[in-house]
């Protein structure tokens, strides 16, 4: 446990940072800028800018600040523990720093980065200033080296994270569902629940969940938070839309006619970011040219460009069979669909299931994951499938296999780790590739 306040006593301490990508690089700029002597610690060759990388331990630690990427069960914060010394993650440090913020939160399996950047998006749009970061690439740390008291935060957070936080108390916390991810982290669903549901353990009355109605393991929060509960879904909750028109309570707000975004979950992560921001909003706003204003973040069934008839469309953020899934059934047209990458421990036959009562015509496999995925295939009767050895050969295979007409969808259901840093660099190199067909 720590003292809330730590953020404003760093001057002199001895910080260690565990892991040096996006998250441990901005918490090193932020610690040094307040006079800590920062030390790094990572599993691969790096070179910090303004710490010093070390191999062991220092003895004079007064706290460690951990990336994501370390488990609570990683041999070095298991040594940390034992020595008694604070450890916290970025996000408990950027909210220690700016409690005075008001702060809204979103966690869930899939949906996290479009709903945080809507949120943000109509919070602008009512002339609010906003920043938006956390798991969903920039850091808070990133933003905290100017004055932002007036500022709404806006903060993607995923599991990883939720498991170093301590005092973490965002005003609007958003839960948006729960599906099978991660398990090789956390190793059961239960234990995957109880780490997003530490977003709401630290609220009180005054504060707001805002949960999804039509989601079997966040509707379990109905009622057993200490904050207030506001539900949303695409047909049921407080937000919730019913014959083509939003409504917040009884009131219709926007219609299906303002969306841009594919999918019929992206209605319900319309009707999450609605209800985070329904109490800050002035009574008359626009909700529909807001959301007509709006497109969906990149590397989230992200249009890239149409050849011979062929849409290819990128769903590199799709790092587990749900939201491929879910990208699936965006879809009307025959789709030859592009998988594979690092399994995180998850069982592929339920997309294989779904892939065979889709408009999938043909799978093109990559990756570590791809003998999983091909025996998944085979199990429920799919043989319409190629086999590629690297990234660039799937793109091209896809392409070979489509039609006029059809779709060519990256949505691999998988991590990107085993050939790349992050989803972003996947997306990015499947856009490349794309645009030199």
């Amino acid at each position: 446990m720590i003292e809330p306040g730590f953020s404003q006593r760093l001057n002199g301490k001895s910080v260690l940072i565990l892991g040096y990508g996006r998250s441990g690089v901005s918490a090193e700029r932020f610690l040094s800028e307040r006079g800590a002597r920062v030390y790094v610690y990572d599993d691969k060759a790096v070179k910090p800018e303004l710490g010093k990388l070390v191999q062991d331990l220092p003895s004079d630690l007064d706290l460690a600040v951990t990336s994501p990427g370390f488990s609570m069960s990683h041999p070095v914060v298991v040594e940390l523990t034992r020595r008694g010394i604070p450890l916290v993650g970025e996000l408990e440090l950027s909210y220690d720093a700016s409690r005075w913020n008001y702060w809204i939160a979103v966690t869930g399996t899939n949906g996290k980065t479009t709903t945080t950047s809507l949120i943000g998006h109509l919070l602008r749009a009512a002339g609010f200033s906003v920043v938006v970061g956390g798991n969903i690439g920039q850091p808070v740390t990133s933003f905290l080296h100017e004055p932002i008291s007036e500022t709404v935060i806006v903060a993607e957070v995923s599991s990883f994270q939720l498991e170093s936080v301590w005092t973490f108390r965002p005003q609007v916390a958003v839960f948006l569902n729960l599906t099978e991810d991660h398990l090789d982290r956390h190793g059961t669903m239960e234990a995957y629940f109880t780490a997003k549901a530490k977003l709401f353990e630290n609220q009180q009355p005054q504060d707001v969940a805002v949960l999804n109605n039509e989601d079997e393991w966040v509707r379990q929060l109905i009622g057993r938070t200490r904050s207030r509960a506001v539900t949303f879904g695409v047909a049921t909750g407080h937000v919730h839309w019913r014959e083509g028109v939003l409504y917040l309570g009884e009131q219709p707000i926007a219609t299906t006619s303002h969306v841009k975004l594919r999918g019929r979950h992206n209605l319900s992560n319309i009707s999450a970011a609605v209800a985070a921001v329904s109490e800050l909003m002035p009574s008359q706003f626009d909700y529909g040219t807001a959301l007509s204003d709006f497109l969906a973040p990149p590397h989230r069934i992200e249009f890239v460009r149409q050849l011979n008839g062929v849409a290819f469309y990128d769903d590199s953020k799709g790092t587990n069979p749900d939201s491929t899934i879910v990208a699936i059934e965006a879809f009307e047209e025959p789709v030859v669909l592009i998988l594979g990458g690092k399994n995180k421990g998850v069982d592929f036959t339920p997309l294989a299931k779904r892939i065979l009562e889709s408009t999938v015509k043909h799978v093109v496999l990559v990756g570590e994951a791809k003998m999983a995925i091909m025996q998944a295939l085979q199990s429920v009767g799919f043989e319409s499938f190629s086999v590629a050895e690297t990234f660039e050969n799937a793109v091209h295979t896809a392409f070979e296999a489509a039609s006029p007409g059809d779709v060519v969808l990256l949505s691999p259901a998988c991590a990107s780790f085993d050939m790349f840093k992050n989803y972003e660099e996947r997306g990015d190199r499947f856009k490349e590739i794309v645009s030199r067909l």
